[in-house]
């Protein structure tokens, strides 16, 4: 099995163990191995600790120029791997199963079910 089926699992497993209660996220600070030297704009960073491994989600939003000048702005998820400031290993591929995670995270990061029980309480 090659390392982009192994990833796809794991994106699945953590989205599955997010949904159980058993993943928790919480927002950080991007590491400087992802966002020192750049342009790129990291709006949510969330990190989780999974079987003794830091595991990060980010959206990147980042400057495409297509002209010396002229440039529109991209967004990308990502999911990264985490050692203290340093980024061991980084998927950009786009994913569907990869959105479904970062979304799954940022609920459970949010706590948005308990707000809004709250709210509605």
């Amino acid at each position: 099995m090659n390392n982009d089926d192994k990833t796809e699992q794991l994106i699945i497993l953590l989205t599955r163990e997010t949904y159980s209660g058993h993943v928790s996220w919480n927002n950080e600070a991007p590491p400087l191995g992802l966002s020192k030297g750049t342009d790129d704009f990291y709006p949510l960073f969330l990190q989780a600790e999974f079987k003794g491994s830091k595991i990060g989600l980010y959206q990147r939003r980042y400057k495409h120029f297509y002209d010396e000048f002229k440039f529109h702005w991209g967004e990308s998820i990502g999911m990264c791997v985490i050692d203290g400031e340093s980024v061991l290993w980084n998927f950009t591929e786009k994913s569907s199963a990869l959105i479904n995670l970062f979304d799954a995270a940022r609920d459970n990061a949010s706590n948005i079910g308990g707000i809004l029980d709250n709210l509605l309480g």
